[in-house]
């Protein structure tokens, strides 16, 4: 099987975790798994499955990832998709709750015939010595909704539970 796991992130963090997810999916000896960027990805018409990963910076989801559904909205229909989306809040239940209701949820009723077999939200990281300022303020705002400190370099990222949404994802793409 085929699977290509795309991703679009701001400064590494949603690589990272995609680069996470294809390793668990490498160990399935009949996988075959490509990582690329959205902004890569010419043709899916050599992948049987797709895993889509997407950032939140500022509270808004990444526009190359709204771009990439419209792009390849027909192709997603024939192939299984599992999608899920990295944001600092999503560091509990709640928060991934919330982050997929609320980043997630609109996408997909955008695109109502496409059906993923499985969506999560993962926490993120952010280094605010590596933001210009101008993003550095924005996120200060962002982050005195939520608590998280607004200052040097949080990571929230739950790397068993990603490990853990990876591994039943390769069990979904095994069953068909």
């Amino acid at each position: 099987m085929n699977i290509l796991v795309t991703y679009s992130s701001g400064y590494g963090s949603t690589r990272e975790v995609s680069e996470t997810i294809a390793e668990v999916l490498n160990s399935e000896s009949n996988f075959n798994v490509q990582v690329l960027s959205v902004d890569d990805v010419e043709s899916l018409s050599s992948f049987d499955a797709v895993i889509i990963g997407g950032s939140v910076r500022a509270d808004k989801p990444l526009a190359n990832i709204r771009d990439f559904f419209a792009r390849f909205r027909n192709e997603l229909l024939q192939i299984k998709l599992a999608l899920f989306v990295v944001c600092l809040s999503a560091n509990n239940e709640e928060g991934r709750e919330k982050v997929k209701r609320d980043y997630v949820q609109p996408l997909l009723e955008k695109y109502p015939t496409i059906k993923p077999i499985s969506m999560e939200a993962f926490g993120g990281k952010i280094d605010f010595d590596r933001l210009n300022p101008v993003m550095k303020s924005l996120m200060k705002k962002v982050l005195e909704k939520t608590g998280l400190p607004s200052t040097g370099s949080i990571d929230t990222r739950d790397w068993p539970f990603i490990t853990s949404w990876a591994k039943d994802v390769k069990s979904r793409l095994k069953e068909n």
